[in-house]
C-alpha cells in the first residue's frame, strides 16, 4: 500500500511539474492549466515529443452555487427560487462574513 501511495504522489507531482512548464511558456498561473488536458498529452505523448500548448481554463469568478436539490430531499432544502437569486443571496452571505 505504501508503495501504491508513493507511486500516485509521484505521478501527481509529475502531472503539476508538467502543467508548471506549460504554464510558464504560456505565460499564465499554473493553476489555469488544465489537469485532465495535461493527463491526456502525458498519455499520448511520444518519448521526446516537445511540450503542446496545453488547454488554459478560463478565469470564472463567482463559481460558487446554492447548496439545494430541485427534487425534495432530507438532506438540503428544496429549489423554491431562481438559482441566479439563491446565487445572490449566497454572495451577499460571503461578504457579511
Amino acid at each position: 500500500m505504501l508503495k501504491e501511495l508513493t507511486v500516485y504522489a509521484l505521478v501527481y507531482n509529475l502531472i503539476h511539474l508538467v502543467m508548471l512548464k506549460a504554464a510558464q511558456r504560456q505565460k499564465v498561473l499554473p493553476h489555469r492549466i488544465s489537469f485532465i488536458d495535461t493527463v491526456r498529452w502525458l498519455l499520448s505523448a511520444a518519448p521526446g515529443e516537445a511540450l503542446p500548448d496545453l488547454v488554459i481554463v478560463p478565469h470564472r469568478p463567482n463559481r460558487h452555487e446554492p447548496r439545494v436539490v430541485k427534487d425534495q430531499m432530507d438532506t438540503y432544502t428544496k429549489m423554491s427560487r431562481p438559482r441566479a437569486e439563491l446565487r445572490k443571496e449566497l454572495q451577499n452571505k460571503a461578504f457579511a462574513a
